[in-house]
Formats: C-alpha cells, structure tokens, sequence
C-alpha cells in the first residue's frame, strides 16, 4: 500500500499492549505506520484496524541484522522519510533470581531487545531526520531504570542503560532539529501484567482479583493505581505533537506518584 499524508511513523512492540495503543492513537493522527516486530500474526491483526495506510516489517528485534533489515524496508516503503520512531518492544527476563543464578544467555536475551534493538533503530531513523531536519524519537524506559531491584538484574541494568543511550543521543540530535524523549512507566496493565497475575493466582490459591488488589495497593502509588495503555500512548502524542517541539532528552515518569 502506498504511503498517503504527511507524517510517517516506526513502531516496535506494536503487536499488543501499550505499544498497540500507541499504533492506534497515531493512525488515527494521521500517521502511516512501520509496525516492526516478529509476531506477524498480532501485527497483521493490529494493522487490519487501521484506517491509515501501514507496512508489517517483520524482525525479531533480538536480532540486529533482521532488526535492521526492517528499518531499512520500511524506509524503502516510505521514501525514506521518518517523522517518528517509537521503540515500545521490551522483555521482562528472569523474574526472582538473584545474581549468580542469572545465566549470561538470558542476560544478553533482555538486553538485545530492551536495548540493543533500540540502538539499532535509532541508527536507522537519526540519518534520515537529521537530513530533513526533523524527526521524534520517543521510546518506553520503565521505572526500573530509576531504581534498583533484587531478582531484576537484568531488566534493571537494561532500563538504566536505554536512559544514558537516550541522554546521548538527544545531544548529537538536536543540532539537527531531533528530540528524543523517554517515557517511563511503573505498572501497566497489560496482557504481560495480566499474564503475572494469573500465574501468582494459580500458585497461591488466592483469587486474581485478590492478587491485583495487592499488586496495586504495593504498587498504585500516592494516586492508589495501575497505569492504562492509553495513558501511556497519550503522553507518547503528546511528545510527538507540535507543542513539545521543546523537549529533548527528557524522562516523562508515569507511575501515578509511586517514585517521589
């Protein structure tokens, strides 16, 4: 399909969750869309709700070639302009283990998506903003990158490493008229968290709802809740919007007042 209007966005991590949100509030902005990530299923089914023109680029974002490959089909696709690349892809890891029980395999699992993949799409997009002189860059940290955790090592280290990746490439980019932001959310709740919830229900015995409760009452924040997709996606519109052409280098925390 043919790219139809002015703006043209790349998406990872759009195939469910905050990332699909973000997909549907820029389509409905007017963006075409580069929905970039390996599960074709999912993404076809995102794309097929779109009322604006989109590719699948297909690439599991723990491989850099493929990663790559992606970002350079879809710039083909679009004539080689970006308007906005929004990294929304990320992996938990191992949960509950400790240093020294972590495996360098799966170490390097978390950190080739939540952050190399990141670096190799910035890669990608910068050159082809800097040559128009504009471009956004938004992608999804988490407030594990603003703190440490025991038995998330490995999400932590990645998280706080996309923050100074973000910081560095926000000073190269701005003389060329970039900004890039991150957006770092506590607790959403999407299938990933939903997924977790079910399985503490099942090995406790307790009910779910018993357990999201909990989860939210340790985790809520000052405000007493989980954040939604959709208000994740906002604040992505909103840096992406043409009153944020100021901010650069930023980290937008949404946790409803859990970090302060």
């Amino acid at each position: 399909m043919s790219v139809v209007g002015d703006r043209v966005a790349f998406i990872t991590g759009a195939g469910s969750g905050t990332g699909q949100a973000i997909a549907r509030m820029l389509a409905e902005d007017g963006y075409s869309l580069v929905l970039v990530g390996r599960n074709r299923a999912a993404l076809t089914d995102v794309g097929a709700t779109l009322a604006t023109p989109w590719l699948l680029a297909e690439a599991d974002l723990a491989d850099a070639a493929a990663t790559g490959a992606a970002m350079a089909a879809g710039l083909d696709w679009c004539g080689g302009r970006i308007d906005a690349l929004v990294n929304a892809a990320g992996i938990t890891g191992p949960l509950g283990k400790p240093l020294g029980e972590i495996s360098v395999a799966e170490f390097d699992a978390v950190i080739a998506v939540n952050l190399r993949a990141c670096f190799v799409t910035l890669s990608a997009a910068l050159p082809a903003m800097y040559r128009r002189k504009s471009g956004r860059v938004v992608s999804i940290g988490g407030t594990h990158g603003q703190r440490g955790r025991p038995g998330r090592a490995s999400y932590v280290a990645s998280k706080w490493a996309l923050r100074g990746l973000h910081r560095s490439a926000a000073i190269e980019a701005g003389p060329h008229g970039v900004t890039v932001n991150l957006v770092m959310p506590g607790p959403i709740g999407v299938p990933r968290m939903q997924g977790l919830w079910r399985a503490e229900a099942a090995a406790t015995g307790r009910a779910e709802a018993e357990v999201i409760a909990g989860y939210t009452e340790r985790m809520g924040g000052v405000l007493g809740r989980i954040s939604t997709p959709e208000e994740i996606a906002g604040v992505v519109r909103f840096l992406l919007s043409d009153v944020a052409t100021n901010i650069t280098g930023q980290d937008i925390t949404i946790d409803g007042g859990t970090i302060l």
